[in-house]
């Protein structure tokens, strides 16, 4: 069982419609309710004790990049992102399921501890590797993989979003590929590269480097995938000198799960130097956005939960590109509005220990008294001397 600290005082789908969804009008009280610190080096339980390229164990527990509540007692995943060192070695993708504890008046209020570890692999079985080298598969690996959203189906399958592509998955419960969904072909670029400075130099359109489908969410009524881009496409963006593009128009994608149609809508970010790291739904329509900076400790100046509300932006599916700057007076963005912010005083998250990645982003089980739990995860990007935290809030509408 891993160690956990008090700071302050069914699925996904089912448990909103079952308690009862959130408006943008209901202004929720939220209260922090303490956090469970996983060691950086910690082990997984895939029973690999080989080392990768870099020295590094494979069975490190840490890098998670997304959170899901499974529905069913405490059971939450984490999913583990390509690996360390940026792609730079053969990491086998995989997911890790753990049993989260939630006692709000206990000395010790959140505790977690995992149980099993589930390595993901294409529909011929290969392993997905996180080295941006595998770019087509091998007789020993799949392509390559950079999951970062992660969702379960209400029948306990688990959809996965990656970096790389993107690319958009379902698997088996146990982990095994089991449908691939066909996303705009605006979203993809069209010569991928290892190194990530030449692929932005290498391409016009589709996803920048490293910044493509980070988040995603299931829509409350179960019926579809939202993904939404970490910044906006390269022919979205403005390329600065230094090869990065920038701007404040991402894309959101709403995939229909039956039919496979798609409609894309603008989300735009406070500023061209944040990116988005997670999506969660919120109520018919409406979502939680992560937005944050790039910057850890006493740098870090934005890291929020926006509200959003897709009811009457523009559907941009049909648009090859759109401005980096302000939008035409014909594209309405999806509303947006203040929910949380992390660095808000009364949280007592703020300050030198406030980690650079926050990227998981999950709705509980209710606790007893009714109220709803919100969860949220980091990425310790696997380093062995940072801890991997999850932060426990309780909602009130």
């Amino acid at each position: 069982m891993f160690t956990s600290f008090h700071c302050c005082s069914v699925s996904l789908v089912a448990f909103l419609l079952l308690q009862g969804s959130l408006s943008a009008s209901d202004s929720p009280k939220l209260e922090f309710l303490g956090a469970a610190s996983i060691p950086g080096d910690a082990r997984d339980l895939s029973g690999d004790a080989a080392l990768l390229e870099n020295g590094e164990p494979r069975n490190r527990l840490g890098g998670f990049s997304a959170m899901d509540y499974s529905g069913t007692g405490n059971r939450f995943a984490a999913l583990s992102d390509r690996g360390p060192d940026d792609g730079a070695v053969g990491y086998p993708c995989r997911v890790q399921m753990f049993e989260i504890q939630l006692q709000p008046k206990a000395a010790v209020p959140v505790t977690s501890s995992v149980v099993e570890t589930i390595l993901l692999a294409d529909d011929k079985g290969r392993q997905f590797t996180g080295s941006s080298a595998v770019i087509v598969p091998t007789s020993n690996s799949s392509h390559r993989l950079d999951p970062e959203g992660f969702r379960f189906a209400s029948d306990g399958t688990m959809f996965v979003s990656d970096e790389y592509g993107p690319v958009l998955i379902q698997f088996s419960a146990a982990g095994k590929e089991l449908r691939r969904f066909e996303l705009p072909g605006h979203l993809l670029i069209q010569h991928p590269d290892a190194d990530r400075k030449r692929e932005n130099q290498g391409n016009s359109k589709g996803r920048a480097s490293n910044r493509g489908m980070e988040c995603l969410a299931i829509s409350s009524d179960g019926k579809s995938l939202v993904g939404l881009m970490q910044s906006p496409l390269l022919q979205d963006g403005e390329r600065m000198e230094d090869g990065t593009v920038r701007g404040r128009n991402c894309r959101l994608v709403q995939l229909d799960l039956e039919s496979g149609h798609t409609s894309e809508f603008v989300y735009q970010m406070d500023s061209i130097d944040n990116g988005n790291s997670e999506i969660v739904a919120y109520a018919p329509n409406e979502y939680l956005v992560l937005e944050r900076d790039s910057l850890a400790g006493t740098e870090a100046k934005y890291r929020r939960l926006i509200h959003i509300s897709l009811q009457s932006a523009t559907d941009v599916v049909g648009m090859e590109s759109l401005p980096h700057g302000d939008l035409p007076s014909g594209i309405r963005p999806v509303a947006r509005s203040a929910f949380l912010d992390f660095l808000d005083p009364q949280w007592g998250l703020a300050g030198q220990s406030m980690p650079e990645k926050i990227e998981g982003l999950t709705f509980g089980p209710p606790l007893a008294d009714g109220r709803k739990t919100l969860l949220i995860g980091t990425d310790n990007d696997f380093e062995s001397a940072n801890a991997s935290l999850i932060w426990v809030f309780a909602l009130t509408p």
